[in-house]
């Protein structure tokens, strides 16, 4: 068979269609759809979490013995299981795959992929890096009310979204000055391309997530809203050795390398007052990084990431060619929660009421 390979998205993730990149140079001829009437033709079907229910799955006498069937998620397992209560009990041995954040995923997907095409991470990225665009990003960062920026959907919603509006608003009482954005304050920033030149000014992010120690879950805050708009972010949620492992060194400052948030507000502060030592946190930009440096740097046509996407064409390839790639995941519930700490899925609010 030499036809393209169709991966049926069954319904996108809350309601959304995203776009995911798959060169057919670089990964294969796949096409992705939201299409259910490419059921019957596609090779492979991937389930959000929201519909991970034997009575929202496509009908499975219609089941193909070699369709490989792939649960995605981009939520921590708080969220899913804590929150909501889904423990996927009727969908052990149903999924072949697993497509999410955690590295240890059948097919890793981290947020990065969904960054804007020709940015800093993604496409032709070598534009974004070099002295120039140093100091171009260093020239916008004009003396405002505020040195941080903080945008927030969700401050009530998890455990962990109480946790971080705690911590921030404590950080505020020692002189942080923070400008806020997103449903919890009924603000809306620019979205889009509009929000990088509005959010070029700020020297901050506040990139707290909204779930603490959860395995790799480092999402868009760190990526579009710190790196791609030239803001340090000042990170909260993952553990310290999940952010190194992703994240370029020396570009972000980790809370929990302060003994207390008035440490850390000195320190905000101490930067904002000394543009050399604030300017180092951009050192990782004054080159591209090679592949072996940092490899979510995608350097364009060559496309280093076996990530995503590309990675599920790419398997999806290897079995129709050689039919070598056949596995089943036993129990969602207890692959999410392996060796997730106890911060992940409730402590994290027993140290808030504490």
């Amino acid at each position: 068979m030499d036809g393209p390979i169709y991966i049926l998205f069954w319904i996108g993730p809350f309601g959304d269609q995203p776009e995911f990149r798959i060169d057919p140079n670089l990964c294969g001829n796949c096409v992705l759809t939201y299409d259910q009437n490419y059921l019957d033709a596609s090779e492979a079907v991937i389930i959000h979490f929201t519909e991970a229910h034997m009575d929202q799955v496509p009908d499975p006498k219609r089941r193909k013995p070699d369709q490989m069937f792939a649960f995605y998620s981009t939520e921590s397992p708080y969220a899913i299981s804590t929150m909501r209560g889904l423990k996927f009990l009727d969908m052990n041995y149903y999924f072949n795959w697993t497509i999410t954040y955690r590295r240890d995923s059948d097919i890793y997907m981290p947020f990065v992929e969904l960054n804007r095409q020709n940015g800093v991470f993604n496409g032709e990225t070598k534009m974004r890096y070099g002295d120039v665009i140093v100091k171009n990003i260093i020239d916008k960062k004009k003396s405002t009310d505020f040195i941080a920026l903080w945008m927030a959907g969700n401050c009530g919603i998890t455990l962990g979204g109480v946790y971080r509006k705690f911590l921030i608003s404590q950080m505020e009482l020692y002189g942080l000055t923070v400008d806020k954005y997103g449903n919890c304050f009924d603000r809306a920033a620019p979205k889009g391309s509009e929000f990088f030149p509005f959010a070029a000014k700020y020297k901050f992010y506040m990139a707290f997530e909204n779930a603490q120690h959860c395995r790799d879950y480092i999402t868009e805050k760190l990526w579009s809203n710190s790196y791609e708009a030239g803001l340090v972010p000042v990170v909260w949620g993952p553990t310290k050795a999940d952010i190194e492992a992703i994240a370029p060194k020396g570009s972000y400052i980790f809370y929990e390398d302060f003994k207390s948030g008035l440490d850390l507000v000195k320190y905000l502060k101490y930067l904002d007052q000394n543009p050399v030592e604030y300017r180092k946190y951009f050192d990782w930009r004054l080159r591209q990084p090679t592949p072996a440096e940092y490899m979510m740097v995608e350097h364009g046509p060559k496309y280093q990431r076996d990530v995503g996407m590309c990675k599920m064409c790419r398997l999806l390839w290897e079995k129709r060619r050689y039919n070598n790639v056949t596995s089943v995941v036993p129990s969602l519930y207890r692959w999410m929660h392996r060796d997730e700490p106890n911060d992940c899925l409730l402590r994290q609010f027993m140290q808030f009421i504490h």
